[in-house]
């Protein structure tokens, strides 16, 4: 059924640039757990954790026993498999050496950790708090480039309830959905920082967390991925605030979403 509604949105609304020949192959993929035997190699289980191996990387992830494994096969495919729409690095928003990475919503850190060894710093901000604690332990041995911000992050400061029982975890302003985090803004919480990429993908909070950005946005000009298929996101409203910022941003939005056809991702640079 999502595929069928994939290929009707193609037909007669929107193609969010997907060719036909991407989307033929789209249609025809196996399942994300199939593709993703092409990038795990091993799953082993401690006490608190899981521990995952992969093909493309050397380093290991590690996993809380909280969220369920069924997750990495979802998050490896959008981390290594380039014809993902998902997938963060596609054309104009690669990472490179000197890149200095904001990684807002990172989760459990997986792209950050296929990235590690390709740029310069990263910052991963992320509120969960059984993710933090294994992204304590993925990234012990580079502490030296990588802070985590165990927090959320939006348009004020103060507290807000989080919903932090799944993969995807999100901030909920509703009451009693999860338990109170502290919030803040990311030019708050930065300050004069410099950024070069911000990647994002907040789980229909992302245009809370852009307008809370507005100043390191403007002031550093990143290059953006950020996701836009969730409910609450509007593509075109997500691009509209960007642009508004620095309007000499170019962009291109990529996939289509079974829901209402939305972009997958967006992704945000400047010509130089």
């Amino acid at each position: 059924m999502r595929r069928l509604k994939i290929l009707l949105y193609w037909l007669f609304k929107t193609r969010n640039n997907v060719g036909f020949p991407e989307l033929l192959a789209f249609l025809f993929k196996p399942g994300v757990k199939r593709i993703s035997t092409k990038f795990i190699r091993d799953i082993s289980e401690t006490d608190d954790c899981y521990k995952v191996s992969f093909i493309p990387i050397e380093q290991t992830l590690y996993w809380p026993r909280e969220c369920s494994i069924e997750g990495i096969s979802q998050v490896a495919s959008e981390t290594f498999d380039r014809k993902d729409w998902h997938y963060y690095q596609k054309d104009h928003t690669p990472v490179s050496p000197d890149d200095i990475i904001l990684d807002v919503g990172a989760a459990e850190g997986l792209f950050a950790l296929s990235v590690i060894n390709k740029c310069k710093q990263i910052i991963l901000i992320e509120p969960n708090d059984y993710f933090v604690r294994a992204l304590g332990m993925t990234f012990q041995a580079y502490m030296d480039k990588v802070t985590i911000h165990h927090i959320a992050v939006g348009n004020k400061e103060g507290e807000i309830t989080f919903d932090q029982d799944s993969l995807s975890g999100k901030v909920d302003g509703s009451a009693a959905s999860g338990p109170l985090k502290k919030i803040t803004t990311v030019d708050k919480l930065l300050g004069d920082a410099r950024i070069t990429y911000l990647k994002a993908d907040l789980e229909g909070y992302e245009m809370e967390m852009l307008k809370g950005a507005k100043t390191t946005i403007q002031r550093n000009r990143p290059k953006i991925a950020i996701t836009s298929y969730h409910t609450e996101n509007v593509a075109t409203e997500i691009i509209h605030e960007i642009k508004s910022y620095v309007p000499e941003y170019q962009y291109y939005v990529k996939g289509i979403f079974q829901e209402m056809g939305k972009p997958v991702m967006i992704h945000f640079w400047i010509d130089e």
